[in-house]
């Protein structure tokens, strides 16, 4: 009976890691964000979520961008894209993106600096495209 208790602890102790596990969001897939909303210009995302780091790309209309320095704690994520400014050109553009996962919406704050200069935050939102948005039945 000694020996039961502590393995049953054990166990039990290990079943609460794994559902601790799996109660983390999981942004894998293809997000689209229409920026702002009364515009028709779309930015998508592509997400792949490999243990807490998330990495993937961002399709804006002049190309992709590489994710860099995503990771995702519970239903937090956070992440960075690195381009170069449309004008003028040279300088390098860095959004900081962090918000809540929560079903099939990211919502959070975007931050942007340029050459290390602050250029403020926004309230950002993504919606994770799924089968229905695909053919245009919902969204």
């Amino acid at each position: 009976m000694k020996r039961k208790l502590p393995t049953l602890c054990l166990i039990l102790a290990l079943g609460g890691l794994v559902r601790a596990q799996d109660s983390k969001s999981d942004p894998t897939g293809t997000w689209k964000q229409i920026n702002p909303p009364s515009q028709t210009r779309e930015t998508t995302f592509t997400f792949k979520l490999q243990g807490h780091t998330l990495t993937g790309t961002m399709l804006k209309s002049y190309g992709p961008i590489a994710i860099t320095n995503g990771v995702v704690k519970g239903d937090d994520v956070t992440f960075q894209t690195l381009h170069e400014a449309s004008y003028p050109k040279g300088k390098t553009v860095t959004e900081t993106c962090t918000g809540k996962c929560s079903g099939d919406t990211i919502s959070g704050n975007l931050a942007i600096e340029v050459d290390g200069t602050k250029f403020g935050t926004h309230a950002w939102e993504i919606k994770r495209e799924t089968a229905e948005s695909k053919d245009g039945a919902s969204k």
